[in-house]
């Protein structure tokens, strides 16, 4: 049975992730089980691949600001993603730190099914510095 959480801003101790090799992503895991919840907080100029997930997601905006599909999400912006859905998110100058549950469980990630190099939907701003960063097609134990 699922007790009652309760995380404070001051309680959130956020560390490099530790599966696959995202670089600029940290994290903060809170409940493994179900619900799955973590904190996940990308660096400046950061960019996560087309990507999907195998449970329902929700984020919370909670600090800086994210583009997540095209469309800019600021701090307390909510999104929730259905399962198996596609998406891609990046950052811009500053850090964006997000609140993610999945209500059933961590579930598995699942890698894009289309390309999106040249998509003209993506500023230049939210696309990989090399073809290096975008193609290591890893995910970090957060993210899976």
């Amino acid at each position: 049975m699922a007790e009652t959480m309760i995380v404070t801003p001051d309680q959130i101790e956020m560390r490099p992730g530790t599966r696959g090799n995202i670089k600029g992503l940290t994290v903060m895991h809170v409940n493994e089980g179900a619900p799955y919840i973590t904190f996940l907080e990308s660096a400046p100029h950061h960019y996560a691949q087309v990507h999907s997930h195998s449970e329902d997601e929700v984020m919370v905006v909670v600090k800086g600001r994210m583009l997540f599909n095209g469309r800019w999400c600021e701090t307390g912006s909510r999104i929730f993603v259905p399962a198996h859905e596609e998406y891609w998110y990046s950052t811009g100058e500053e850090a964006c730190r997000v609140a993610l549950i999945r209500p059933k469980g961590r579930g598995t990630f699942e890698n894009g099914l289309e390309a999106i190099a040249g998509d003209p939907a993506k500023p230049n701003s939210a696309k990989p510095k090399s073809a290096d960063e975008s193609a290591d097609g890893s995910a970090d134990d957060a993210t899976r």
